[in-house]
């Protein structure tokens, strides 16, 4: 039983049609490399996020992931972690990806990368939002529990991968 005429004027989403600015969340909220553990954590639950991108004059130079400020908490400094800057914690091993790219070319970078998380900039480099794994899985009807191909191991220094 049919519910009514189609529109044919209305565009069909598909997956191929799709850019990374079709499928990023806008970064709200960023750290600096000045910015304190302190602030990082603030920003974790201000945010109700677990990863916050470090930009260094717009441009993301890393990302603190909530884990490995955990871990942090572990080390023998742990009570100077606090005042510590976020560069001494964060990770900087993470894919980037234009914010025109195809959707397939930001499955490609993440899978490479054995990323959860690809950080999405514009033509100057500047960040412009994050794409993460889970979301992109529901919205293309992917498995989320696994990345598409080989999901590289953890560094043997503990910092997650993000």
């Amino acid at each position: 039983m049919s519910t009514g005429p189609i529109d044919p004027t209305t565009p069909v989403e598909t997956p191929e049609a799709l850019t990374a600015a079709d499928v990023m969340m806008p970064a709200s909220r960023t750290c600096s490399p000045f910015s304190t553990v302190t602030e990082a954590v603030m920003f974790f639950k201000d945010q109700d996020t677990d990863v916050i991108p470090v930009v260094d004059e717009g441009k993301p130079i890393g990302v603190v992931v909530d884990r490995d400020v955990a871990l942090a908490v572990g080390d023998a400094d742990a009570g100077a972690l606090p005042e510590r800057p976020v560069t001494e914690i964060m990770v900087t091993d993470f894919p980037t990806v234009s914010i025109d790219a195809p959707v397939d070319q930001v499955l490609q970078a993440m899978s490479a990368a054995g990323s959860r998380l690809a950080l999405v900039v514009d033509g100057e480099e500047l960040l412009s939002g994050l794409i993460f794994w889970a979301e992109l899985a529901r919205r293309l009807c992917l498995d989320e529990t696994s990345l598409p191909g080989t999901i590289a191991p953890a560094p043997a220094d503990g910092a997650s991968q993000p």
